[in-house]
This record gives C-alpha cells, structure tokens and sequence, in this order.
C-alpha cells in the first residue's frame, strides 16, 4: 500500500493544526485522575472519604482486619480496636492529636519509628493527609460505616433551583453539588453535537445526514426526548442499541470463541453472545438478567434460552494441557468465577481473601471459599481433551438444532439403523468366506497362547503386589507417583515367540479401568523381559521386542503401544481407562524365541515412569505364545506417531536438497539430540491419507516416524509434497524427487523395503517458497490383517467384546462386496448426520455434580492444600447479612436470587454505576470494579443512591435508567470547558460540562463501516473473521493448536459489526487491541484509554479503514458535484456538523495536493483502490477517487469523528 503510507506525510502536515488527530483526542479523555481542589469539597470531613482510604492505603497492610499479618497486636480499622490502651497507650485518642500514637508515628523525622516505614514501600503520608488525621482526631475520631455496606434507601431529591436549568432529579443533585463548589452548569450543547452524541452512546453507530435533517427540522419542544425514545424503543435503532450494550457486558463476562490456554483451543459458545444480545434487545429486567446468567440451568424446568444463559460462567478460561492437574485447574475456575461475580454484581475484590483475610475490605479467607462453595460443583473436567474441531462445545454443553435439521437427522438416524441391521447379519456365502479366511489362520488362534504362571512380583517404590488365583497379579498398598513393576514367570519347556498381557480391572481400583491413577486410567512406560533357565539360573538372556499391538491407545496424543518398546525415551502408551472401561489387552513380539530346556522363568519388568503420577496398571496378567512364519506374515506393521524437526531456513532450494542437517541419520529417532539446535517434535497434525501444510519458505524439513515389522517386507507408499522429496529408510535414501509443485495426493508412489523389527522412516521435504506440505499414505497388500483383525489371533476371553466385532467387521469388509457396499452407505449417511450435528449451534453451559464436592478453606489458596478443619458452606460473606434463614441448603440459583434482592446494597449500586459510566466516560464511584475501602469515594453520594434505588425499585428496568440519564439537563451539556471548571475540577468529576471521550474500539470500527455503507446489519450468528494482517495466530500457536490458522472471512463476514468478531484470547483482533480493547482472559470492568503511535497507525493503513475510506469517498463524489458540498456531506457524515472556515480551507489546499499526486501517479492511485474486497462503483475516474479516498482516510482518523463530544 505505497500510496496509503505516502498520503499521509501530507495529511498530517496539512490537517493537524486546524484539527486534532486521535492521540491528542485521546489525552484529555485518558487523563490521569486528580483529587477535586479543596474549595470543592466544603462538606464536613468524613471518615470514609476522607481519613480511611489514607489508613486503608498506608496501614491495614499491617494493622488491617487479616489477623495473619496484623502487627503489635494494633488494629485501626475499628474505632474499638483503635482506641484501645496497648501498654499505657493507645493509637486514637479521641479529640486530642498529640495524645495519639498514631499521630506521634505517622509525623515522627526518626526513621525506625515513622509509619508506614520506608522499607514497606508505602508512600509516605503528606502534609496534606497529616492534617487531615489531625483534624479528623482533634473532631473525635469519628469512625463510620463504609457507605457501599450501608442498606440502600432512596435519598431526599435536593428541591429544584429558580434557574430552570434542572431537567429532571438527576440535575437537582449535580447542581447542589455544583453550587457548594461556588461553579455553575455548562450550556446545553448544540443540537448536532447532542444528536451525535446520542445516537453513538445508544446505537453506537453516528446518525445519517437525513436522521440529522429530521431532527434539526423538529423545534417542538420536546423533540430531543422523542428522540431518546425513539432510539431506545424502536428498530433499527433497538438492535443496534444491543449490539452496542453487548461490548462492554462481554468484557464483563471474558466472553471469547477460544479457551485461552495452552492450546488456544476454538470453542463454540456464541449462542450465549447472542442471548446477552436478546436480553438488551428485549430490554430483560437486570435482575432475571442476573439471575438466568448465574443460575439459569438451576431454575424449574430451565428452557433453552435460559439454559444458554447459564453459559456467563463457562465463558473463563479453560486448560487442556497434556499432564496438567485437574483439580488444580478446578479450583482455577472456581476462583475465576467468584471473582468474577465478585466484580460484577458486588463491586468487591474478593479475589484477595483467596490466600488470607482480605488485607483491606472486612471479607475473611472463610467468605472467599464460602462463595467458591457455590460455584464449586459444576460437572466439567479440570483438563479437557484436545480434538481437531475448533468448533467444538466444551462439555457440559447443549445442542440447539434448527427444526429442518433436527427432521433430517432423525431421517438419516432411522436409515443407519436399517442398513445397520441388514449389515448385521451376513448371508450364508458371507459367513462361509470368513469363517474360511479364520480357519486359515492357524489353529489355536494362530499363536497357541498358554497362561504363564507368576511366582514372584516386586515393586520398586514399594507398592503391594498381589498374586491372584486367577494367574494375574495386583498392586494394592501404596500407590507411588512412578514405578516399576517386576513380575517373574515360570514357562513350561518350549520355545516362545510372542507375549500376551491383559490389564484388566479389579474392585479396589478406582471406577471401572485398568490403572490407579484416580481417575482409573494407566499407562505402560516400557517393557523389557529376560529369560532364566530354571536347570541352571547362571544362564540368562534379555529378550528383545520388536513388535507391539494394543486393543486400544489413547487419542488426543502421543500414546501408541510402540512407545513401550522404547522405554527410556519418555514416551508411553496410554490405556483412556478414564473414558473407556474394561480390560485392555496388547501383544509383543520378540526378535527371536525364548525358553529353556527343562523350564524357563520369565522376568518381565513393566515401567510406570511418566509424567503421569500414580498412572501404574493396577492388574496384570500374562499369556506366551509361537507365531509360525504365516501369522507374522499375515500381521501388520506398528507404527509410532510422526514426528517433526525444522524448519532449516536455507537461500536456495538447492542448498536445502544438499545439506544433511542430521535427522536423515541411521537409527531410531534420537528425541533427546539437537541437529542445529532443533530436536524433533511431535507432530499430531501429521495424518496419514491428508494433505499436511508445513512451515512457509525457503527450507527444508524432515517428518519421522519407525515402523515396526513383524517379517521383512516391502510397504506400498503413497506421497505427495510441496515442493520436493527425500525418503530415508534407516538412514538409507531410497527416493529423492526435486520438483516445484503443490502437495496433493498419489504424486509419487514407492516401495519401502522393511527389515523384520525396528524401522526408521524420514521423509525431508523441501520448500521452494511459500507454504510447504506433505501427503502419506500406505497401503498394506491384501494379505495382511487389518490392525483391528489381529484381536482373532488372540484368545476371546482376553478380548473385549467391542473389539472383537470390529475385528470380525474388518475381516467382512475384506471379503464381502455387499458388506462393503452397506458400509459405504452407512459411511456416506453418518457424514451426512456428521455434518449436520457439526453445523447444529452448540453451547457451554453450567450443570450441577449429582453428589456435591466437598469445598474447605485452601490454605495459601493452593489446590493441595485443603484444610480440613475449616470446611466451606455456601454463603455470602458476613459482612453483607446472611442468607435467609429458610434456605437449609443454599445453591447458586438462591446466591443469585439474593444479589438482586433488598437484602444485598451492593448490586443496584454497582450496575447504576456501570450504566453511567458507559455515557460519561467514568463512574460516580470511579473504581467501577472496587466499592471496597480502597475504592473510591462516590463524587455524587446522594446522586448514586438515587440511581440505584430507583433502578431496583422500578423493576431493575435498564431502558428506564438510560433514558432519565439521557434526557438529564446534566447529559445534554456542552463538553466547552470555562477557566473556574478546569481551575476547580480540572478532571470534572463534578460535571460542570459534558466529559468529552474517545469511541471504543468497537464504535470506531463500526462508525467506518457504517459511513461507507459497508456495514452489514445481521443480527446475531457465528462469529465471524474480518481483516487482520497475515501470521499473527501462528506466531502464539502450538502446532497442534486448531486455531493456529487464521481465515479470513469473505463477503458480509468482513462487514458485521464488531461484536460478531472472532476474539482469540492469545491474538486478539489486532486493531481492537490496539485501540485498547481487553484480551477478555479475565473479567474487564472498564477500558483504559492509551495513547500510541500504533492506534494512528491502525487507522491509517488498516484495509478495513482503507476500504471504508474509498467506499465513503465513492458515496460522496456521486452524491455531489463540487468539492464544497463534498466537503460538506463528508463532515456531516462522519462529524454531524459542517466543517469551520479554518477547516474547510485546508480540505481545499488537501485535495488539490492529491489530485496532483495522482494524477501523476496513476500506477499509486490504481494501488489505493484496489484495497479491500469491494471495489466502487464502476466509471468513477482513479485518480479522483484515490484523492477523496486520502481525505476521507483523514476525516475518519481525525478528532471530530473518533471523539464524543
């Protein structure tokens, strides 16, 4: 884009002076707070405004309600424990200063006994706040209850002035508040401005030039307040009034569409964004508001809607993690959701009495776990798997199917069945073919398996181990966190070849699996067998393995039974006893056959050492076996996982073609050796028979796996590769093809010659630029078992059921045309159904445990490290009053229920203050999150109790509360500001004038589009994915991640307001971020505005503003025909008013500097227009379109449209 980085040197030269661009628009609504100027405050001094934020800060550290750190047995957070006499003195005395230690403490010049002391890091105490405390003490010492404690009672409305300024109630408290402070109100602003700021405060979106005309064209008296009527009541305007409410209620909520750790995973719970959506829309009273959202799956009979509502607290961020501790992340999401709450409807930082006593506000460590009790029973895994689905429902979770849907999928259900059935039962001809192919086999399942008899079973890290009359053997006392298990067999003569072991369940080990991990899942590290010859024990040799089959592995990662042949490597396989229950059976091949004549003892050591505590098979058994040449023949090989190093960044494709970086080396793959500081890795996202996209760029990469082969043998291979090949068996080139090309199925095919046992297979791919990728696939000749076939070859009782008739159904598919045919149509139905179901809305959403979790205090707030004595019952913390006394066995519905109750003074409090602060800018209470002691004191009292009072006893009804806020004489001020308003209250917390405010992230975006014409009015739906610039998700994605790639949406996608936005938590869309929008990891109860040279940056050059740019110049150079009714439409589109004289003559020199650019560029011009995937109207001249384009890329970013005035 060199025209667009070249317009604007001009731009900002010629356009600054007259109009201020976006970081000086931003200082004055980001500047930082100043405490009101002393002739403001003529009220009497208080002690919660004035004297216990200054305690609150320099001394509860110490002398505060946590008895953990209190020190000298001194508290001064009571008037009690204050003035109590500690050895002859006390900290207060009442009416005299001089008296009082902490007076003496806090103006001492003697290091050692001046508080807070200098090495606390507190700041010390001024002049100002000395003399504060004197007074304070010399009036009594006068000690009061923290107002936001207080009940909530409607105040006394202050009585009107004679000045008629008063609009309604809201105006007679700022006034009296204005008046002890000796200023006066600002004139109400111009009925333009007053428009603007209306539509973009309600709508979000800047009224139209006929919305404006209409307006302006009304002069009845009551026109300004039919128009806050109008756009609060009807459409477009109501939904555009939700989708504008939505944004900072979804910060609220840390809504997002990705999980937010480790892998970043994509996740569907959009349907509850659509529902806050609704709720504004439908203008839900706050307290079924709340309600629905905190407990909405707990009501009688919940309906769709209110389950989907439920959904505000799975909206936290979720771990999935491979060997991370589920209750430690359960606890997490616990914790997150108190704190959230706590933010939200209490306006508490309850998260600081997680580890102790809140150092500050009266909330005990009890009262935080207390609340946790509440939250701390919801039916979801700590660590959740990791699928390929990016559009997956987290469990618990709901459909929500479409009739249409719903009718075909039950259609295709009833099909399956049917075919299902037919399948089921083979034709004689069937049944004869594979009972044939069976007998073929060998007799006694082809191995001629015998139970082997244990006599002897040890444990290296002191687990009991039991031998069971049914041959097998269990762990039962003591249960380490790694292990090795050694169990000793005694043979009958004969040689064996093959090794059968079973895991299987038993009563004392946890559920229904095989291991004794908690959960009842295992997993097997390695297995490694010597064999003793029971005639003369001196002759002993190992054993090795070189094949491995298991009934069952572990997905969502590395967890292959070949991992156990190599047992130092770190790697295991895992059993997913947790998920499937039942014994699991797998099966070893030895290099050559074992066993002595006159007996043999086998010693078989399986290893548990893992990163998976306490993951040991809790009960084994053993059988041995022969495999004659034709069972090996007929089995198939093993193969581990693939594995990835690179890429090796090169300049030439030749170079990268000739250079051996390492990993191409004889041997198995070495996962502990560096080649060029790179080691390999697993790659999951490597699948047999798919098109794998590798990294992008000049280079060279290696993909690996070992292939274990039960008898030498040729493998069919089917590859594909962007660009060229090399193919490495055991260290061996067997293939090389240097070719530029796509990736794509069957490029080449080879064969690869297998030795019986362990094989390396590494494939270097080579990319000449761009994206590189792979294709693998091979194909087993005929008369090899399917690996699910090898089940028959064992003994049925060793087998589970379902594994069995797998096996029997891949033997059919092998033999019967029929069978093959039934399955294609069963397979061509169920991924029908499959995409439907996938295209079904689902959402996250809460569900109680049946039997309840039990929930104590943890100490230091570790997961660990519960203390039992000190159990946590559901209840809101003591400080507030206590549930009612009916309630026997309180839940979140009743925690919910009393939130927005009389009973609680917070909630109404803290949501009139929110709602203010989304129009001004900034709270009553400015720490809109903290209503604590070290919150900030009310600038209006009186004003916030009436707000709030009259918001709970209205019906919680939120249109009710904006409209007086809107039609207040207070809201309709100008934001001029006189000299005795930025002399007296420079931050104009007493509200002499409107406060100006840059737009949100959000607005500024959807402002652009809307101007243009761009903005596509949907309602509701999938997020979508507008522009972001190329790599940022990969830079912070792990390669399995299935959000690591980003793409970009297409047509209306790039055009939705920003509330319909993919948000992914580790890459936020980037221009949002940038204009200071919250990651959404945690609950944001307000935005900060910053100030950087990357937010003009954004507004510049991102195609989004661009492309609304060109489209908005299009709109205006076909609308009017001379510049200055251009000039005029432009301003009156993005500003609602005209542009000024000083104004309008920059616009004349601007655009006659870009017709000039232009017109002798025409290479630049055509360069501008071409940004974004809208093009203007056709027949408009290049060279004018890309010179209004500059200006109205200029207009966009300039102060008068990102600001509200």
């Amino acid at each position: 884009m060199v025209a667009v980085s070249q317009i604007h040197a001009i731009v900002v030269a010629s356009m600054l002076a007259p109009t201020l661009l976006l970081g000086l628009a931003a200082e004055e609504a980001s500047s930082p707070s100043r405490p009101v100027d002393a002739s403001v405050a003529n009220d009497a001094l208080r002690y919660g405004r004035d004297i216990r934020p200054i305690l609150s800060d320099r001394c509860f550290l110490c002398h505060g309600p946590d008895a953990a750190t209190q020190m000298a047995d001194l508290r001064l957070d009571s008037f009690a424990d204050a003035t109590r006499e500690l050895d002859g003195f006390a900290a207060i005395v009442p009416g005299d200063p001089e008296a009082s230690l902490l007076f003496e403490r806090i103006t001492t010049d003697d290091p050692h006994d001046v508080m807070p002391p200098p090495k606390s890091g507190k700041r010390a105490i001024t002049d100002e706040e000395i003399d504060l405390i004197r007074r304070w003490i010399e009036a009594g010492a006068e000690y009061e209850d923290h107002w936001a404690f207080e009940p909530l009672l409607a105040p006394a409305v202050p009585p009107a002035v004679e000045d008629g300024w008063s609009r309604n109630d809201i105006d007679r408290f700022v006034h009296r508040r204005l008046a002890r402070a000796g200023m006066t109100p600002a004139d109400e602003a111009d009925r333009e401005t007053l428009a603007r700021r209306l539509f973009l405060d309600v709508t979000g979106l800047p009224p139209t030039p006929d919305e404006l005309d209409a307006f302006l064209a009304d002069r009845s008296p009551d026109a300004y307040e039919r128009l806050v009527d109008r756009v609060l009541t009807e459409e477009p305007y109501r939904t555009r009034l939700a989708e504008r409410m939505a944004t900072p209620w979804l910060d609220l909520a840390r809504y997002a569409d990705t999980s937010g750790i480790h892998m970043d995973a994509g996740r569907q719970i959009w349907p509850y964004r659509d529902w806050v959506l609704d709720a504004f829309r439908s203008n839900m009273p706050f307290d079924r508001f709340t309600v629905e959202q905190l407990a909405g799956d707990l009501l009688p009979d919940p309906t769709i809607d209110q389950l989907i509502a439920s959904g505000f607290h799975r909206n936290h961020v979720t771990s999935d993690e491979g060997g991370a501790i589920a209750d430690e992340y359960l606890l997490e999401y616990a914790v997150d959701r108190v704190e959230t709450t706590g933010a939200v409807w209490l306006g508490l930082t309850v998260g600081c009495a997680r580890c102790h006593d809140h150092k500050f506000d009266p909330i005990s460590q009890q009262d935080f776990y207390n609340l946790i009790a509440f939250f701390n029973n919801v039916e979801q895994p700590g660590i959740y798997t990791q699928v390929p689905d990016s559009n997956r429902a987290f469990e618990p979770a709901l459909e929500i199917p479409r009739e249409a849907d719903a009718e075909r999928i039950a259609e295709i259900a009833a099909k399956i069945v049917a075919l299902e059935s037919e399948r089921s039962t083979p034709t004689p001809e069937e049944q004869a073919a594979v009972d044939t192919y069976l007998a073929g086999l060998g007799s006694g399942g082809g191995f001629g398996w015998t139970t082997a008899e244990p006599i002897a079973a040890d444990s290296r890290d002191g687990a009991t181990m039991e031998i069971l009359e049914d041959g097998s053997v269990l762990a039962t006392e003591g249960n380490p966190a790694d292990d090795a298990v050694t169990i000793t067999y005694r043979l009958t003569d004969g040689e064996h070849d093959a090794i059968l072991v079973e895991a299987l369940p038993h009563d004392s080990l946890p559920g229904t699996g095989t291991g004794r991990a908690p959960n009842g899942n295992s997993i097997l590290a390695g297995i490694t067998v010597e064999a003793v010859s029971v005639v003369d024990p001196t002759r002993r040799v190992d054993v090795p393995l070189d094949w491995a089959w298991a009934d069952h592995e572990q997905p969502n990662g590395d967890f292959r039974i070949t991992n156990a042949l190599r047992p130092d490597d770190g790697r295991v396989w895992a059993a997913e006893s947790h998920g499937i229950p039942g014994r699991r059976t797998f099966v070893f091949l030895a290099a050559e056959p074992f066993g002595f004549e006159g007996g043999t003892e086998l010693v078989v050591r399986y290893g548990f050492d893992s990163p998976y505590a306490q993951h040991a098979i809790g009960r084994t058994r053993l059988q041995v076996g022969t495999a004659d040449e034709s069972t090996r023949t007929s089995l198939p090989v093993a193969r581990s996982d693939w594995y990835i190093v690179g890429p090796y960044p090169t300049t030439t494709g030749q170079e990268a073609y000739d250079t051996a970086y390492g990993p191409e080396a004889p041997g198995p793959l070495a996962f502990g050796t560096k080649y060029r500081n790179l080691a390999w890795r697993h790659a999951p996202g490597v699948i047999d028979g798919q098109n794998v996209t590798l990294a992008q760029g000049i280079g060279a990469e290696y993909i690996g796996r070992e292939l274990y082969s039960p008898t030498a043998r040729d493998l069919s291979v089917s590859l594909g590769s962007d660009d060229g090949v090399q193919v490495f068996r055991n260290g061996e080139k067997i293939f090389d093809r240097r070719v530029n090309r796509g990736v794509a199925p069957d490029q080449d095919r080879i064969q690869v010659p297998l030795v019986a046992g362990l094989n390396t297979l590494v494939l270097k791919i080579v990319n000449t630029g761009g994206a590189g990728g792979m294709y693998f696939r091979a194909d087993p000749p005929e008369s090899e078992l399917p690996s699910t076939a090898v089940a028959l070859l064992l003994p049925p009782s060793s087998v589970r059921p379902p594994v069995l008739a797998s096996a029997n159904e891949s033997i059919r598919i092998r033999r019967s045309p029929r069978y093959r045919r039934l399955n294609e149509d069963i397979g061509v139905l169920t991924a029908e159904r499959t995409q439907l179901v996938s295209d079904v809305p689902k959402t996250m959403i809460m569900q109680e445990r049946e039997t309840p979790r039990d929930t104590y205090v943890m100490m230091r707030g570790l997961y660990d490290q519960p203390d039992r004595d000190r159990p946590a019952s559901r209840a809101i913390p003591s400080v507030l009053g206590s549930l009612p006394d009916d309630l026997e066995d309180p839940n979140r519905l009743d925690f919910a229920r009393w939130l927005v109750s009389d009973d609680n003074p917070l909630t109404a409090r803290v949501e009139a203050n929110r709602t203010w602060a989304m129009f001004f800018g900034r709270g009553l209470v400015e720490s809109v999150e903290d209503f604590g002691y070290q919150g900030a004191w009310p600038s209006h009292p009186e004003l916030l109790d009436h707000l709030a009072a009259t918001f709970r006893d209205g019906d919680w009804d939120r249109l009710a509360l904006i409209r007086r806020i809107l039609t207040s004489a207070t809201y309709r001020q100008s934001a001029r500001r006189n000299d005795r308003s930025l002399e007296t209250d420079f931050d104009n917390v007493l509200l002499s004038s409107f406060p100006r405010q840059r737009l949100s992230a959000e607005q500024i975006r959807d402002q652009a589009l809307f101007a243009s014409g761009l903005l596509v009015e949907r309602f509701g739906g999938p997020s979508v994915k507008p522009y972001q610039p190329e790599g940022l998700w990969k830079e912070v994605a792990m390669l399995q991640s299935n959000t690591r790639n980003y793409e970009q949406g297409y047509g209306d996608d790039l055009y939705r307001r920003s509330v319909y936005t993919y948000w992914k938590r580790a890459s936020p869309p980037p221009s949002m971020l940038a204009l200071d929008a919250p990651t959404r990891e945690y609950c944001s109860t307000r935005r900060l505005t910053t100030n950087t040279p990357l937010q003009a940056l954004v507004l510049w050059n991102d195609p989004q503003f661009v492309e609304a740019a060109k489209l908005l110049a299009a709109a205006v150079i076909e609308r009017e025909t001379t510049d200055e009714a251009r000039f005029d439409l432009l301003f009156r589109i993005t500003t609602a008013a005209p542009p000024s004289d000083a104004i309008r003559e920059t616009l004349r020199d601007t655009i006659a500097r870009y017709r000039s650019r232009y017109e002798n560029a025409p290479e630049d011009a055509a360069a501008l227009i071409a940004v974004g995937e809208t093009m203007p109207p056709e027949g408009l001249d290049p060279a004018e379109l890309a010179a209004w384009t500059m200006l109205a890329n200029a207009v966009l970013c300039s102060d008068a449209a990102i600001v509200k005035d």
